[in-house]
């Protein structure tokens, strides 16, 4: 829509090359952000080619649009399959992925994911924790505030939750990063005008933080 929250960040982070539409006409801003989307928004950062040829997995056709990247993720180490057959690219970005991007975003570069975990750790960014769980609107940015604490950017901004029916189901941990979040437009409530805490980040809600 023309006056989502969404919108210019959405916008700008297209004309950069770091998420592009779901089809020409499409973006489809509340769809999950599923991992092969994910590996394709990954080489876009890197200014990566994707990496060409037969591929590594059963479940991605050598002519799919996120093939290339996907190739190319593996042979980094930034992702993996489900199996050694299987990479699932339908399936939901976990926790680990997101320390993967903001390391690499804070100029540290983990070689895979261990070392991500790691970091998180020694940055307070997360507890380490259910590294593979999918990523949720409440851990997505508890995650995103505590590195823009480290990154000393200003994190003042508040919002009233008391707005949202559903406010009491925002984890103790999540309530303040949640105020800040609501404040800078990074999530929003949702259609039904809840928080939806533990519902699944977005495309749109990755969109801001990339280009943000």
């Amino acid at each position: 829509p023309a006056n989502a929250w969404y919108l210019e960040d959405v916008m700008q982070a297209s004309e950069q090359g770091l998420v592009s539409g779901m089809s020409e006409a499409f973006f489809e801003p509340k769809g999950t952000m599923n991992r092969a989307m994910f590996a394709t928004l990954l080489y876009k950062l890197e200014g990566a080619a994707g990496s060409e040829g037969e591929g590594y997995f059963e479940d991605v056709a050598p002519g799919a649009w996120y093939a290339g990247a996907v190739n190319w993720a593996y042979e980094n180490g930034y992702m993996n399959g489900v199996s050694a057959e299987r990479f699932a690219p339908g399936s939901t970005v976990t926790r680990q992925q997101l320390w993967m991007v903001l390391a690499r975003l804070t100029e540290f570069n983990p070689s895979n994911m261990t070392e991500a975990q790691h970091w998180a750790v020694e940055s307070k960014i997360s507890d380490g924790s259910n590294p593979g769980g999918a990523l949720t609107r409440q851990q997505m940015v508890t995650i995103l505030y505590r590195w823009a604490q480290q990154m000393g950017y200003d994190v003042s901004g508040r919002a009233d939750l008391s707005a949202f029916p559903d406010n009491a189901s925002v984890a103790a941990y999540a309530t303040e990063p949640m105020t800040w979040a609501i404040a800078e437009g990074i999530i929003s409530g949702t259609t039904e005008g809840l928080l939806n805490p533990a519902g699944t980040a977005t495309r749109a809600q990755f969109a801001v933080i990339l280009y943000r």
